[in-house]
């Protein structure tokens, strides 16, 4: 009989999803033999309510920023207690049980900690499953800590150093990196790859947001329209339809060198025909940047969990920080005229590439399955 694998994520942006999306596709390479389910457990278990908190979650972070500053940062350094475990379960995941025996899962795999709190929570109360849980930022929140979890996969070796301060055991966390899809890890011909996006052999500047299309995206795609006669532009709005709509309908971007998407599913092609990624530093996109090689200005990074991400990755040199309109000219103007700075990005890139091992989580879970 076959193992089953249940990988449980949750909605709040795309990131926590795409992650057991490339964990399941690496693990299906490894051993097509095992039964993989992904579910976004709160969607499924409470639809309404995650729906809710979603939206709110998304006005918090970027209307009322030093709001949402405070509460991650409010006892951000301690495990999650047991009242606000059980909080998580009874407005999200009420009845994980029907889940859990319906699948009866030989291992969960949690990519949030929502996910990765109750799972934790019901083994404690007795439940018998083996657990796993993928950080998907630079930075461990206390929210994560559960001393149920049988192994971590996280992305650096601080994260691994907090993990252990907050009283996760060493031996039972596992530096990584964090999982990309297997897609980003293969280098394919820019040339090509443009012809068949329908891209001129140009400089190529890609702008993104996230799936949900954040992080000041209008601020930079005007300042850097002015640029379109000497570089190719291409803008990803996520999901954001209205956002996409608006610069559409300005005719600032109705130009043969801007290209304005809205979500798309292979953003390692997008990645791979650019060289140069403007973003706001989430934990996924950023790593699928370091593994397509192309060169990160980070702009806006929400409070909280992005702008922890960005401290990172400014720090080990794998991207620059825009502080306003001036710095992106002029990393723009490097990109055309003065490439040194840029190039020194994507080196990098290349050396921190080698210190990571995504299929070493799935190596290791595969192992611990079997046990």
């Amino acid at each position: 009989m076959p193992k089953k694998i249940l990988i449980l994520s949750e909605p709040f942006g795309l990131g926590h999803t795409k992650v057991a999306e490339g964990i399941a596709q690496r693990i299906s390479m490894y051993d097509s033999s095992i039964d993989i389910k992904i579910m976004e457990l709160g969607s499924v278990l409470k639809p309404f309510i995650t729906s809710v908190f979603v939206h709110s979650y998304q006005k918090l972070s970027t209307q009322l920023p030093t709001l949402w500053r405070k509460l991650y940062h409010f006892q951000q350094h301690q495990p999650v207690s047991m009242s606000l475990q059980y909080s998580i379960y009874k407005l999200f995941h009420r009845k994980i049980e029907d889940v859990l025996e319906q699948f009866e899962p030989d291992l969960v795999i949690c990519t949030h900690p929502f996910c990765s709190s109750t799972v934790a929570r019901k083994k404690r109360l007795g439940f018998k499953v083996k657990q796993c849980t993928i950080l998907t930022d630079c930075y461990a929140h206390g929210i994560w800590a559960q001393p149920e979890v049988d192994l971590y996969f996280v992305p650096n070796q601080g994260v691994k150093d907090q993990m252990v301060d907050m009283g996760i055991k060493s031996d039972r966390i596992v530096v990584t990196g964090i999982p990309v899809d297997p897609k980003f890890s293969t280098n394919e011909n820019k040339h090509h790859i443009r012809k068949e996006l329908n891209l001129k052999e140009l400089p190529t500047v890609l702008i993104m947001g996230g799936g949900l299309g954040l992080g000041g995206i209008p601020q930079i795609a005007n300042t850097i329209a002015k640029w379109k006669e000497e570089l190719q532009i291409v803008i990803c709005t996520g999901k954001n339809e209205k956002l996409k709509d608006s610069l559409l309908d300005n005719k600032d971007f109705q130009h043969t060198n801007i290209h304005v998407l809205g979500y798309v599913d292979n953003v390692d092609e997008w990645m791979e025909a650019s060289d140069l990624l403007i973003t706001k530093p989430g934990g996924l996109t950023c790593f699928e940047a370091i593994f397509k090689g192309v060169p990160l200005l980070i702009y806006q990074p929400l409070f909280g969990h992005e702008e922890e991400n960005c401290q990172f990755f400014v720090k080990q040199e794998l991207a620059i920080e825009l502080s306003g309109e001036d710095m992106v000219d002029d990393y723009i103007n490097k990109l055309l005229n003065e490439p040194e700075e840029i190039n020194k990005i994507r080196q990098n890139m290349q050396q921190f590439q080698q210190k990571m091992d995504p299929q070493r989580s799935v190596q290791s879970i595969v192992e611990f399955l079997y046990q």
